[in-house]
């Protein structure tokens, strides 16, 4: 009804009252005020007396391209930004830009009046003198170079890696911040990473003093002031090389029905509302979780200590009890603070083991019934969930792990210990959203909103030249449908990257707007309050309500507070995710050096005007540029690069590939198709490869694991290619990328 709301306003280009659209759409009156009240927040309307009308102004984060020109993206559709008319604007800064009258072709466009935020306060690069002058050459491609003060360089040396905060001035310049290191070294990049996207690496004193200061022992009053379930047969299952755990379970048959148990740490026992360390997690936002490096949201003494689900140990809990009958329906939710003692710690590797029929270690045989119960249950809540319509992607998941200064790239194969796990969390962040929402309690809650019209317009134009259907009327059931239609097909991944695109961003709000990926009229993120701050947050919403002690003015506070808080998280996990995509690519370019001339197989991932992408089997992606292809020519409607006598080159497509040279500075691998009329040019790019064992002992001088290299003291993994829903980026520009030409306003107009 928004975009119907929407599309009506712009259709007839005049301002309206409410009584209008009461009689047009036959809404009721509380009903059509909160569309409206939504458009307004947005920025999609205005409203100034009893009139609502389409703002002349939009607001939103503008993307610029080499040639000029940009785009101010909006919820509905972007605003195109001829060349001259971007002012000051750099790449992600948030701006205001006035509509113009279409010109000839009928198309919107605007000029951007100022910036309203600048994306970034810091740019890390490489130190450059030119003419008596200190300059800054971005990392980052798209922004200009940067004329420095002088002081903090003394000493610095031609190509040293920087970090300086920007000052927007007339003539931007930079002022500098931290030297990083020399050259691209692991060591050197993960730091830029970390001050690229603002990160916080290390805890400021005060917190560390907070953290040390909390007791290891829980008192006594305590325990007894909580439920008790240390006589229940409580256990995690995690990876093998988890440290903090945030969840536990347990699983009971009653007379009629099971009763599911799903224990998450207390976090907010530990970390008060407004204390230290509160303010440092809120800033955080999340955990960050890069390649040999993690950044964690709370200190290690609460994160791997105090909090976490440990095997033999009182910990202190917040816990769902969920009551389920025979056909898995939910008879009775209830909420607990408790005490557990975990009587084991289990693994996904161990769990995946004995769904394929193997025994469990000795040590944890006496789980076996109860495991054998749990899969089965969480199988049969898959199942339901998939037939309500929540989609699922079954893109391949592989992990980054850096040890003995060497990069592992490891395909996860446990879905069904995973699967578990995630099923029992899913159904606890439901029923907690649910209870929030029933009650009008203030929270953090997931949201995934529906993809826009012209999103799904254009995936069932896509489908439907592979020969798949999608009804006019948007439904996650028959996304779903074509999903499963596609499963083990050649085009399943072509069908799943295009359904994928057209979502929107997952985020945290204030306000329940449902799951669409997951068809949930109700979701919220719970079960992970370690590193997750809106975790956190909705944990102090429940334990107000079960202590009674939510007052009006809390409720007050918080309702105001929260739209700040989800928003601020959003972009947290986004810069994460970024982060951890950025810093993995470089791993794997580095990975790429030490291979050049060999061949591998990989499958095709991409398709463009310029070349194709292919991914490895290990995760690694490459591009093959159009002119290593032969005649080929890129074809939009068969979403394919089409070549002479009906060959073809579509997403899924198997090819074989050799590693053709690779930048670790700028994230790029470039591959050759092997033929084998070029073996001899393969074999030549081998000769390469004892040139790389060079640059490999000189990374294990700088990148390695900590001496101890204990199970529970290896470096964290990355994950990546992990599907969230929606979090789609748009393959970034590799080869040939300029800064943005000049964009003062030239004298010559657009036509109109």
């Amino acid at each position: 009804m928004r975009e119907t709301l929407l599309e009506f306003f712009k259709k007839t280009g005049r301002p309206h009252r409410l009584e209008e659209i009461l009689s047009r759409f036959g809404l009721e009156k509380r009903e059509a005020k909160a569309y409206l009240k939504a458009l307004v927040r947005e920025g999609l309307l205005e409203k100034k007396g009893s009139q609502y009308f389409l703002p002349a102004r939009v607001q939103g984060p503008i993307s610029l391209h080499r040639d000029g020109y940009g785009f101010v993206r909006l919820p509905e559709k972007d605003l195109f930004i001829p060349p001259g008319y971007t002012k000051d604007a750099w790449p992600e800064d948030l701006v205001e830009a006035r509509l113009m009258p279409p010109g000839r072709d009928g198309k919107p466009w605007g000029v951007v009046e100022r910036v309203l935020k600048r994306a970034r306060e810091r740019v890390v690069g490489t130190l450059d003198f030119r003419r008596g002058y200190a300059v800054l050459l971005p990392d980052e491609l798209g922004l200009p170079e940067l004329r420095l003060l002088p002081e903090g360089l003394h000493g610095l040396k031609r190509g040293s890696r920087i970090v300086v905060k920007v000052h927007y001035d007339r003539r931007p310049y930079g002022e500098f911040l931290e030297y990083l290191g020399e050259g691209d070294a692991p060591e050197t990049e993960t730091e830029a990473v970390i001050a690229k996207y603002g990160l916080r690496a290390e805890f400021p004193e005060e917190v560390l003093k907070e953290a040390e200061a909390i007791p290891l022992e829980i008192p006594e009053a305590e325990l007894r002031r909580r439920e008790d379930f240390r006589s229940l047969r409580v256990f995690t299952i995690d990876g093998v090389d988890a440290k903090d755990f945030d969840d536990a379970i347990h699983v009971e048959r009653l007379p009629k029905g099971y009763r599911i148990g799903v224990h998450i740490a207390d976090v907010s026992h530990y970390v008060k509302e407004g204390s230290a360390l509160d303010q440092e997690a809120l800033l955080r936002g999340t955990s960050v979780y890069l390649p040999g490096r993690v950044l964690p949201m709370l200190p290690e003494r609460l994160s791997n200590g105090v909090c976490s689900l440990k095997p033999h140990e009182d910990r202190l809990v917040l816990s769902v009890l969920v009551d389920l009958d025979e056909n898995l329906e939910v008879k009775r939710v209830r909420f607990a603070e408790g005490v557990i003692r975990s009587v084991a710690r289990t693994t996904y590797t161990e769990v995946e083991a004995f769904a394929e029929g193997y025994g469990l270690p000795e040590e944890h045989a006496f789980l076996a019934e109860d495991l054998r119960l749990l899969l089965d249950l969480t199988g049969r809540l898959r199942q339901k969930r998939l037939q309500a319509g929540s989609l699922d992607f079954s893109f391949p998941e592989v992990k980054v792990e850096v040890e003995d200064g060497t990069l592992h790239l490891i395909p996860q194969e446990e879905p069904r210990a995973r699967g578990l796990i995630e099923e029992l969390m899913l159904l606890a962040n439901r029923l907690v959203a649910e209870y929030l929402v029933k009650k009008g309690l203030p929270g953090l809650f997931r949201v995934h909103e529906e993809p826009l019209e012209e999103a799904y317009g254009k995936l069932r134009t896509a489908l439907a030249r592979l020969g798949y259907t999608l009804p006019e009327k948007l439904s996650s059931k028959a996304l779903q449908r074509v999903l499963l239609e596609a499963k083990g097909r050649p085009e399943e991944p072509v069908v799943a990257n295009l359904v994928l695109r057209s979502l929107r961003l997952a985020r945290y709000a204030a306000e329940n707007l449902g799951h669409f990926g997951l068809a949930m009229e109700h979701y919220l993120h719970f079960t992970s309050p370690i590193r997750r701050y809106p975790d956190l947050v909705v944990h102090r919403v429940l334990k107000a309500v079960l202590r009674r002690t939510l007052t009006p003015a809390k409720k007050a506070r918080w309702q105001e507070t929260f739209p700040a808080m989800a928003e601020h998280a959003s972009e947290m996990e986004r810069k994460a995710e970024a982060a951890e995509r950025e810093l993995t690519k470089y791993y794997m370019a580095k990975w790429a050096e030490l291979h050049l001339g060999e061949r591998f197989l990989g499958k095709v991932t991409g398709v463009a005007g310029f070349g194709a992408f292919v991914m490895l089997r290990n995760g690694v992606e490459g591009l093959v540029r159009l002119e290593a292809l032969g005649p080929y020519t890129y074809s939009e409607e068969a979403l394919a690069l089409l070549g002479p006598k009906g060959k073809r080159i579509r997403l899924g497509d198997e090819m074989e590939v050799v590693i053709a040279a690779a930048n670790p500075r700028l994230r790029q691998i470039d591959l050759l198709p092997y033929r084998d009329e070029e073996k001899k040019e393969a074999s030549r790019g081998k000769t390469l490869v004892q040139k790389g064992k060079a640059k490999e002992e000189e990374m294990r001088k700088v990148v390695g694991p900590p001496k101890d290299t204990s199970r529970d003291s290896r470096p964290e993994r990355a994950t990546v290619n992990t599907v969230y829903f929606g979090e789609w980026a748009p393959r970034e520009e590799k080869a040939g990328m300029h800064r943005p030409a000049d964009t003062r306003a030239k004298r010559r107009r657009r036509r109109r």
